[in-house]
């Protein structure tokens, strides 16, 4: 439990006053009570669990679920200008980290982390868990700008690095997620507006997902461009090898069929002449070294022998060392699209799904689901999901996790306290204001895909985003967020 969370719970205590947090209770028609239900039900399914300790620590991760609906719930209403200053420091925190994000993918700060990929910049949490708190302070800004009548410029010029930091991330789920919450948010607020504001917001949302098509549509035809259909006819290398073809085979890399033209033998002799990196081992980042050279070298339209890699500069050794698949420069979020494709095209050639993001979702879903099914009724308890993992990848890999809450759910509580859970969820939310439906529906819409692809209330920073974000919407005055009369 985080020290904030320690120091508000140890406020609300010492304010005492219990009878007037009651009456809150009662005013807020229970919800306080209601909404900590998803931490209750854990608790209350914790004999379950084969392992007390492992129940425990994730009790312990998921306080906030508890704490936070208890304390704002029961609190008094927050003024105008408590909000107000809540929202800048709020602003204010995303603005230093964004920017110290930007200063890691430039390169001028550390990272923590060495896999290789974009995910590294995101240096306080989760790379998806980060994008998706961005999206939210991006869906705020675009919700303050639409009800408010002041900063609007420089509010939309804070939307803007906003939404560029989060394309810089290049994180689906987010990108996927803000998009549909920024269309439900304009689709609501439109059903209020009249006139040329009405018209401006049709025009500017057209606008904005034409160009973000076309984007994508240029993207994806660009990775599936062939620069010429005819195959290979030599059948040896200079050196005297005869060169491997898969003639079947038509995946490209900057529009030159990969493989064909592979002399291996005389290609690893030449490439372990430049580089202590093996080249049966793996690149910098967990791939088969050989397959992300012989990608690099047909990028380039070189042969993979050695002639092709003696064309290399040093700096392109080390480029491949590092996981580059190509010669080309592409922004991260078309490499993340192009990285998508590519695991398309190797998930139906059927090959493992090791390092690829759907692909092998695909598969800790279909592990998840056996091991929902060892205990359909009432599940394995509170941390039951990283038990089984955990027991099924001692003698596999290392351990993953189901990457979707959902499912975790499924096997902590199963299909009972699912449906529990689920329905508390449901029913809280159905509570909130009608006049912050426009807040409210992205901010679902954010969670509800966040849940699909990640564990997302399993670690600290999930779990308060989620219940720290949700309980604010929910205890709200809509009359000092909109400024508009009830």
């Amino acid at each position: 439990m985080s020290l904030s969370l320690i120091g508000l719970f140890i406020n609300w205590v010492l304010e005492l006053d219990f009878k007037l947090k009651w009456e809150n209770i009662k005013n807020h028609k229970y919800l306080p009570i209601i909404f900590s239900g998803v931490f209750l039900i854990e608790l209350f399914w914790l004999p379950i669990s084969c392992d007390l300790i492992t129940g425990l620590n994730v009790l312990r991760i998921k306080l906030p679920l508890l704490l936070l609906p208890i304390i704002i719930g029961t609190s008094k209403q927050i003024s105008k200008k408590e909000y107000k200053t809540i929202v800048i420091i709020f602003f204010l925190g995303i603005i230093v980290s964004t920017f110290l994000v930007f200063l890691v993918d430039l390169g001028w700060l550390n990272t923590k982390k060495d896999s290789g990929t974009v995910r590294d910049i995101s240096i306080f949490m989760s790379h998806i868990r980060y994008s998706i708190l961005l999206s939210f302070a991006a869906i705020l800004i675009l919700f303050l700008v639409i009800n408010k009548k002041k900063n609007r410029i420089r509010l939309m010029l804070f939307f803007t690095w906003i939404i560029f930091i989060v394309f810089k991330l290049a994180t689906i789920t987010a990108i996927l997620g803000l998009s549909t919450a920024i269309i439900t948010m304009i689709v609501i607020e439109i059903a209020v507006l009249k006139g040329k504001f009405k018209n401006g917001y049709i025009i500017g949302l057209l606008g904005s997902f034409i160009l973000f098509g076309l984007y994508v549509g240029i993207t994806i035809k660009d990775f599936y461009h062939v620069k010429s259909n005819e195959r290979a006819i030599q059948t040896s290398s200079l050196g005297g090898e005869k060169y491997s073809h898969k003639f079947h085979d038509n995946t490209t890399e900057n529009g030159f069929f990969v493989w064909e033209n592979i002399a291996p033998k005389e290609l690893k002799k030449a490439w372990e002449k430049r580089s202590k990196t093996r080249f049966n081992g793996k690149d910098n980042i967990g791939q088969p070294l050989k397959k992300t050279l012989f990608r690099y070298l047909t990028s380039k339209g070189f042969k993979k022998d050695r002639e092709g890699l003696l064309k290399l500069k040093e700096s392109e050794i080390r480029l491949i060392e590092n996981g580059r698949t190509t010669c080309k420069e592409y922004s991260n979020l078309q490499i993340r699209i192009r990285s998508l494709l590519h695991e398309r095209q190797s998930y139906k050639k059927k090959n493992p799904p090791k390092n690829q993001t759907v692909s092998q979702r695909l598969f800790f879903w279909k592990k998840g689901i056996e091991f929902f099914l060892k205990a359909p009724i009432f599940g394995h308890g509170p941390g039951g999901s990283k038990i089984e993992y955990k027991e099924y990848y001692k003698t596999n890999e290392t351990p993953l996790f189901a990457h979707n809450q959902f499912l975790t759910q499924l096997i902590n509580l199963g299909i009972s306290g699912f449906i529990i859970w689920l329905l508390i969820l449901v029913y809280t939310f159905s509570q909130t204001n009608k006049k912050l439906k426009s807040i409210l529906a992205p901010y679902l819409i954010l969670m509800f895909l966040s849940f699909l692809s990640d564990d997302m209330i399993e670690v600290q920073a999930g779990v308060t985003i989620f219940s720290l974000i949700g309980t604010m919407i929910l205890f709200s005055d809509p009359t000092i967020i909109t400024e508009k009369k009830s």
